[in-house]
């Protein structure tokens, strides 16, 4: 898999999985089974790089939502589970797809004869998965969590065992909450203090080799705040989807400026026009003119 999948342990019998767009999936391998959280770009055969893992071991894919690059590698797996009241608008998600794959192609990081999920794989039958569902493997659990907000029902997977959360795009360093399916800014901090009360030390997230702590939630806390009573904002627009248009917060004492960077704090909420700067005239009194 070389060029096209980076692979390491994270912890015991957990690993990390990143595709050449720097997205992550994760697999976690008991005795009996393997999961994998998430499923990447669909670029490359992902299925092979998880059997060199997973080994024998029949692999169960959990879904954190439908966005496409969560979903894509899902199409060359059979057991696919997204979450309940996920809609699932496969057009939509294969579409939006097809499009970063011709960026990858114009940048010369792929070409024809590299496998591409969506195309080369199957849609799966998406069954479901609850708040509360638990995966035994075998030595291992995994409980799924709801945590909407990105999506209005993104979901979590609690690895219990080793005390770690893989969030997906539940709470990352630049929060999107600008989708048509996602929540209010309000109801995404809700979604922070359920996480601060669930049983984890670290968790994930779906575009960063780097671990989160629980302590770290407070400053997401804070960047809700702030884009709640922000005056002032940038307009944003996705970088290849022109319908995307949303509102950039980033509160003003931050003093880091690498958007790649972990600890850089940024919030992407829905399109809101920006205030007019209105002139202010001086108010002239009777005799002051011509003087």
């Amino acid at each position: 898999m070389t060029g096209l999948f980076r692979v390491h342990e994270i912890g015991q019998s957990v690993w990390e999985i990143v595709d050449i767009a720097d997205c992550h999936c994760y697999l976690v391998r008991g005795s009996r089974r393997a999961v994998l959280v998430d499923s990447c770009l669909g670029v490359g055969n992902l299925r092979t790089c998880v059997q060199e893992v997973a080994g024998s071991l029949p692999v169960t894919v959990l879904l954190t939502h439908r966005h496409y690059d969560h979903v894509a590698g899902s199409y060359l797996f059979d057991d696919v589970h997204m979450p309940e009241g996920e809609g699932v608008h496969p057009e939509i998600a294969e579409g939006q797809n097809a499009l970063r794959l011709k960026i990858l192609e114009g940048e010369d990081r792929i070409d024809s004869e590299t496998v591409c999920a969506m195309s080369d794989g199957k849609r799966p039958w998406f069954q479901t998965v609850r708040e509360g569902d638990v995966f035994d493997l075998g030595g291992i659990t995994i409980e799924a969590v709801s945590l909407p907000g990105h999506t209005d029902h993104s979901m979590g997977y609690l690895v219990r065992e080793r005390r770690l959360l893989l969030s997906g795009d539940a709470v990352t360093p630049i929060m999107c909450l600008f989708f048509p399916e996602s929540l209010p800014i309000a109801e995404w901090k809700e979604t922070l203090a359920k996480m601060e009360e669930l049983d984890f030390d670290i968790f994930r997230t779906g575009h960063h080799s780097h671990s989160f702590t629980k302590a770290d939630i407070a400053g997401f806390e804070h960047l809700a705040d702030y884009a709640l009573s922000a005056t002032n904002w940038m307009e944003w627009m996705h970088s290849f989807l022109p319908d995307c248009t949303g509102s950039l917060y980033v509160p003003p004492e931050s003093d880091i400026t690498d958007v790649d960077s972990p600890y850089f704090r940024a919030l992407i909420g829905p399109y809101r026009p920006r205030p007019k700067k209105h002139r202010r005239h001086r108010r002239h009194s009777a005799g002051e003119e011509g003087q």
